[in-house]
């Protein structure tokens, strides 16, 4: 009589309970973006969570924690896709001004066009918007360049960083909740952001002609 075969690889039961754990990830991310554009983390439950991602309690834990460190990974991801494409608009823009001006200008666009990815933006991990944070690596780029030929008068970055940071927060939070159009939005941005370019040093006709230019390419209908 014949031994039976061994069992392959795939057919092994660890094996697709990897497999079945690795499809529940994506599957709680895209319900993790939808629950929290509706409200923050601290409102839902795990239960709630698996629930709407449709898959098993002990999924949720084997990729994540907590709840919080699950809102982190989703807020980072969020943001790492719109540093993106600040990062595509900024491409072949070399002036330190007309780059932070996009980069705004980008994230206003989110939040207009993408509204539930930038409500959960603003809910991110508040190291998000600590100077230092990886993911501002780009603003802080273009604010020691802008220094370095003279371009910004700031004697302090991380106090720059944090003042466009903020007003970044700001601009989105009103267009979110005051549900703005784009027409509106627009103006707001470049009202907004005069101050902030006056502040790194930039003439108000210098600023308002700059931000003009950026908000016709960026924040058009």
């Amino acid at each position: 009589m014949s031994s039976p075969e061994p069992m392959t690889e795939a057919a092994r039961p660890e094996a697709k309970e990897v497999r079945k754990r690795a499809k529940a990830r994506p599957a709680l991310i895209d319900a993790g973006l939808k629950l929290l554009a509706a409200g923050p983390v601290d409102r839902l439950s795990v239960d709630e969570i698996v629930e709407a991602a449709h898959v098993a309690k002990g999924s949720f834990f084997y990729h994540f924690t907590d709840k919080q460190s699950f809102a982190r990974e989703i807020a980072s991801a969020v943001r790492a896709e719109i540093e993106a494409t600040v990062f595509e608009v900024n491409q072949d823009v070399a002036d330190p001004a007309h780059r932070v001006a996009r980069g705004v200008a980008q994230f206003v666009r989110i939040a207009v066009d993408c509204p539930d990815k930038a409500k959960i933006v603003l809910s991110a991990d508040r190291q998000a918007a600590d100077p230092s944070h990886a993911l501002n690596a780009g603003l802080r780029a273009d604010l020691e360049l802008g220094v370095r030929q003279g371009r910004f008068d700031a004697r302090d970055v991380d106090a720059a960083m944090l003042n466009l940071i903020g007003v970044t927060q700001l601009l989105i939070s009103k267009v979110l909740f005051d549900q703005l159009s784009i027409a509106s939005s627009r103006d707001l941005y470049r009202s907004v952001l005069i101050f902030a370019f006056r502040g790194l040093g930039l003439s108000v006709t210098e600023a308002a002609t700059l931000l003009d230019e950026v908000a016709a390419e960026l924040l058009h209908d």
